[in-house]
């Protein structure tokens, strides 16, 4: 019950951090719907506020299209740290669909893809019938400026 009324609080995000709050979305997936879920989520991104909320709300739709629509028994989320960004991914081994099928997605698929757009990540969405489905959001990160170590200021000697 902690897990789902902490998943459901909007302060989570800022309370726990992102990796807290996906770890709490897959506590509730495991009580509420007694699915088997996992989280890997090693580290806390060093992401901003929105970038947080958005790959939040996104794992949130995806976790939901799982249990509502996939008929899924497990779910597995990670949420990892590579050389250029981070990358979120959720694989259910639902019942799966054929994305052909389904022009411009559901008003979910957009809503994911919306919020990728808006934080400069892509989204790749990977499902066929009978295969469940694995969803990937890549954010990359602006490379980090290493400035040389300032030297002190020598001061001149009164000679």
């Amino acid at each position: 019950m902690k897990a789902l009324l902490f998943a459901l609080r909007p302060d989570a995000l800022e309370e726990g951090g992102l990796a807290t709050a996906l770890e709490g979305l897959m506590d509730v997936l495991r009580v509420r719907y007694q699915l088997e879920g996992s989280a890997q989520v090693p580290l806390e991104p060093d992401l901003d506020p929105p970038q947080k909320g958005a790959l939040y709300r996104i794992a949130q739709e995806a976790v939901h299209n799982a249990v509502k629509h996939a008929r899924a028994t497990k779910v597995a989320l990670s949420l990892l740290r590579e050389p250029d960004g981070w990358v979120l991914n959720i694989h259910d081994d639902g019942q799966g669909f054929d994305p052909a099928q389904i022009p411009g997605g559901t008003l979910g698929l957009k809503s994911m893809r919306e919020r990728a757009r808006e934080i400069g990540a892509s989204f790749e969405l990977e499902s066929r019938p009978g295969a469940g489905t694995r969803l990937s959001v890549r954010l990359p990160t602006a490379p980090s400026i290493h400035r040389p170590l300032e030297k002190p200021n020598n001061q001149e000697n009164a000679s």
